[in-house]
């Protein structure tokens, strides 16, 4: 399946590696299904509240440049928004 325009939530966005952060889930179907969505998706987005920060699940489902941009409810972290930068993803806060 192909989208265009694709919105997948996590388990959690956390610091992780030399990249910076993963975004990861609870559930390892899941995660395979949020990387298979992302991989082929022309638009990737990523709601996710503030809760979501910090936080680290079990499984992996992509690393910052698999998604432009994180949609969230609160500023967060200063490493999160550095490794954001980097990864060349922007950050809309509702």
């Amino acid at each position: 399946m192909r989208a265009d325009l694709a919105f997948v939530g996590s388990g959690g966005i956390a610091p992780y590696g030399l990249t910076g952060f993963h975004l990861t889930d609870f559930h390892l179907d899941e995660a395979a299904t949020e990387r298979g969505v992302l991989a082929d998706a022309s638009h990737r987005c990523v709601p996710a509240d503030s809760g979501r920060f910090g936080r680290t699940a079990a499984h992996r489902a992509c690393e910052p440049d698999g998604f432009h941009p994180l949609i969230t409810d609160t500023p967060f972290p200063a490493e999160l928004h550095t490794a954001l930068g980097r990864a060349g993803s922007d950050v809309i806060t509702a």
